[in-house]
């Protein structure tokens, strides 16, 4: 089974027509879909999206979509734990070279976990800590 971890920027460009990254992301969603590939995420992440699109023009389609998402069996997202939390704030604190927030340090984790290696997002970050990122300009 292929598997993939989607990170906050990924959710926000499909989530966002007006995202500069969303023809790109809808198109490599489509790709992954046709290829059954399964989607990893994170309440974490799911956080983020929420506090991103909190602005009342997209608060409900975002809280749709964040209402739906647990239910997709395309989708695994992986809970909120105070396990995850201290192992993603230990990375966090022993990486003092890095501006790697504590989000991106519990997707880490997860992917690390979960033998994970390609991470739908356009964040940098991700490549830093070893991943291959799909959203990338051409």
């Amino acid at each position: 089974m292929n598997r993939v971890f989607v990170d906050t920027a990924a959710w926000l460009a499909l989530l966002n027509a007006d995202d500069v990254w969303n023809p790109q992301a809808s198109n490599i969603r489509s790709d992954l879909d046709r290829r059954r590939y399964i989607f990893v995420t994170t309440d974490f992440v799911q956080l983020e999206d929420a506090d991103a699109l909190c602005a009342p023009r997209y608060r409900k389609s975002t809280a749709n979509f964040l209402t739906q998402v647990y239910h997709l069996k395309s989708t695994q997202v992986v809970a909120l734990s105070q396990d995850l939390l201290r192992q993603g704030l230990k990375l966090y604190s022993e990486r003092l070279d890095k501006d790697w927030g504590l989000t991106d340090c519990t997707s880490f984790i997860v992917m690390q976990q979960q033998g994970l290696s390609l991470a739908f997002t356009s964040d940098k970050h991700f490549e830093q800590a070893g991943f291959t990122r799909l959203l990338v300009w051409d």
